[in-house]
């Protein structure tokens, strides 16, 4: 987002959308998907053996996302990550997973049910690039019943260094920061894993 009085000439703008554009071309070439699919997209600068990541989010039209990353450390843009149904999604809004940046350098990615029956939900992968690999580290699923205000709660976990949080009590998992590519939309901590 970019602040109002922040005045950015229109070559700029230009530039960005034209650089999303050919990203966005280029997978659909390489990995056959449609541009339509293509959920959301980030552009992350890091610090380490690489300079910068980019995040893809694809909609498979068969109620999942992918999650594709791609790397530059300087000679152009390498596939790293392509992880297969990694979030659910619905058929409707307020069942749409997509993908924010962080200051820090990491990735958020967002699924959740805020639309239909009782149960609502929101979970949130947070990916983070460590040791020349993309992990998942950090887990937060929340909840809450439309009809009983006392059925609801969050369970948060920084799987780096194992602390968590589920409602009101502290614990520390022994579940570790996983790499990215083995998560499936069914992997979760077993400390959250009774919601």
């Amino acid at each position: 987002m970019v602040p109002r009085s922040l005045k950015i000439p229109a070559y700029s703008v230009f530039l960005v959308f034209a650089f999303q554009a050919t990203a966005i071309s280029a997978l659909a070439q390489q990995s056959t998907v449609s541009v339509s699919n293509v959920a959301g997209m980030e552009v992350v600068p890091v610090d380490g053996d690489i300079y910068r990541y980019k995040a893809v989010l694809v909609d498979t039209n068969e109620g999942s996302d992918d999650l594709y990353i791609f790397t530059d450390a300087g000679d152009g843009w390498q596939q790293a990550v392509h992880v297969k149904g990694i979030v659910w999604r619905g058929g409707m809004y307020g069942q749409e997973p997509w993908i924010e940046a962080t200051q820090s350098g990491s990735l958020k990615l967002y699924s959740e049910n805020s639309s239909i029956g009782r149960g609502r939900w929101e979970q949130i992968l947070t990916i983070a690039y460590r040791d020349s690999e993309f992990k998942v580290a950090g887990y937060t699923y929340s909840y809450y019943d439309t009809l009983d205000p006392d059925a609801a709660g969050q369970c948060d976990i920084n799987l780096l260094n194992g602390k968590g949080k589920h409602n009101d009590k502290s614990f520390k998992t022994k579940f570790p920061a996983m790499n990215v590519g083995d998560w499936t939309m069914e992997t979760r901590p077993p400390e959250c894993a009774d919601e």
